[in-house]
C-alpha cells in the first residue's frame, strides 16, 4: 500500500506535468472539518494560459477515503476566487463520508450560488470530458486516480437529471453551446 502523502505527492507532480506551462498554486482550506478526515487535503488552482481560457482548481487528497475507485474531483472557472477552493474542501469532506461516497451521476446541492452573482447552486460529478485523457487519470502504485468534473446546473437542471437523467442533462448541456465557465449562463432546462 502507498502511503496517503506519497499518493499526494504523486497527484501534484501528475498535475505540474500535465500543465507545464501554467502558474501553479497551492491552497489548504483551514476553516472547515476537511483536514480532519483527510489530512493531505489542498487545492492546486492551474492558471489559464491565455485570455479566455479558465482557471482550474483541483482537490489534492480526496483520494484518501479508503475505497476504490479513487477520485479527486475539479472546477472550471472564468475567474480567480477562494470561493473555489472552499466549494472543493466541502466536496471533499462529503465524498469522505461511506453514505455520501461521488461518482459519476451524482447531484450536488452546495447551499450557495457556485461564483459570485450566479444563480447556480448545484454541481453535476461527469466524467472529465474537458480534460486530455492523460491529465484526467493519475496511476500510482497501480492503482488509477480519476479526476471527476463538477460542472455548475441550475436546480431545473439538477431536477431534470433526477427525473429525466444525467445522460440527458449532459447531452442538452453539450447541444445548448452555453459556456459552462459563465457564471451567468442561462439554465437549459426553463
Amino acid at each position: 500500500m502507498v502511503h496517503s502523502k506519497a499518493v499526494r505527492d504523486a497527484l501534484l507532480s501528475h498535475v505540474r506535468s500535465s500543465w507545464p506551462d501554467r502558474r501553479h498554486d497551492d491552497f489548504r482550506w483551514v476553516r472547515g472539518p476537511v483536514e480532519e478526515v483527510l489530512q493531505y487535503f489542498s487545492v492546486r488552482r492551474v492558471a489559464p494560459l491565455s485570455t479566455g481560457d479558465g482557471y482550474l482548481y483541483l482537490s489534492v487528497g480526496a483520494f484518501d477515503v479508503g475505497e476504490e475507485p479513487m477520485r479527486e474531483f475539479f472546477i472550471m472557472s472564468s475567474a480567480e476566487s477562494p470561493r473555489h477552493v472552499e466549494t472543493l474542501a466541502m466536496v471533499a469532506h462529503y465524498h469522505s463520508s461511506p453514505r455520501h461516497r461521488l461518482t459519476h451521476g451524482s447531484v450536488l446541492n452546495i447551499g450557495r450560488p457556485w461564483a459570485e452573482d450566479s444563480d447556480k447552486s448545484h454541481l453535476l460529478v461527469s466524467w472529465p470530458y474537458s480534460l486530455d485523457a492523460r491529465s484526467a487519470v493519475c496511476t500510482v502504485g497501480g492503482k488509477g486516480i480519476t479526476y471527476l468534473w463538477l460542472i455548475p446546473i441550475s436546480v431545473k437542471e439538477a431536477n431534470f437529471a433526477k427525473q429525466v437523467g444525467v445522460e440527458r442533462l449532459e447531452e442538452r448541456l453539450e447541444d445548448s453551446g452555453v459556456d459552462l465557465l459563465d457564471p451567468l449562463r442561462v439554465s437549459t432546462v426553463r
